[in-house]
This record gives structure tokens, sequence and C-alpha cells, in this order.
């Protein structure tokens, strides 16, 4: 059985809602947000020509930077990186403490982006 993307945002929006969540859960809340956000992005980059250079780029560098090169996704790439650096720090930065607002923060922030990429991919 495979997921969508929207997927990764509800299991994100029930850590969210779960009034028993932890630290643990509010990174993982964001990972998966993102991730949601990531997949879109994915599908909506997969349509737009390459960097040059993209061999110096991972994944995420990859699209972030091929948005940045269009007119119609430029303003988005700035927004990707930042929702992409909250990611690393919930995945990576273990000893920094993430508080549920801050989870809250990210959740509403990547919501409103993913409304704006599917209005994007909906009407290129």
């Amino acid at each position: 059985m495979s997921v969508a993307f929207d997927d990764f945002l509800q299991s994100a929006e029930n850590l969210l809602n779960n009034p028993d969540s932890e630290e643990i859960d509010f990174r993982n809340l964001i990972s998966r947000s993102y991730y949601a956000l990531f997949h879109l992005s994915r599908e909506i980059a997969e349509i737009l020509p390459s960097p040059n250079g993209n061999n110096e780029y991972g994944s995420h560098k990859k699209i972030i930077a091929q948005f940045e090169q269009h007119a119609t996704t430029k303003k988005f790439a700035y927004y990707l990186n930042q929702r992409r650096l909250v990611r690393c720090k919930a995945d990576y930065d273990i000893h920094k403490h993430i508080a549920r607002l801050e989870a809250a923060q990210h959740f509403h922030a990547t919501k409103d982006l993913i409304k704006k990429l599917e209005q994007l991919k909906e009407n290129p």
C-alpha cells in the first residue's frame, strides 16, 4: 500500500492534536509535516528543468534550487528552505529543546505553504 504526501500531514496533525504528545512527538510532527511539503514540492519540481550543477545538491536543496530558478516558484524557495531548517533541527539537533508551540508553528506554516503549492500545481 502506498501513501500520498497528505498522509504525512495527517500523521503530523494527529501528533499535534494529541494532548499526551511529548518532545519526541513534536520532533516527529515537524519531520512528518516537512516531508508532506517535500513530497509535494518534489512533484512540482519534476516538471521544472534541473538547476545547473545539480550534482552538487542533495535532493532537498536540489528542489529548492529548482524553485529558485523559475518565476512561478521562486517565491516558494525561501519558505521551503525555512521549513527544511526546522526539520533539520528536529531530526539532528537532539540537544536542543523543541516545545509544542514551535512544532505547532512549523505545522501551520507548512500546511499554509502546502495549500499555496497545491494551488500552483492546479494552476501553473
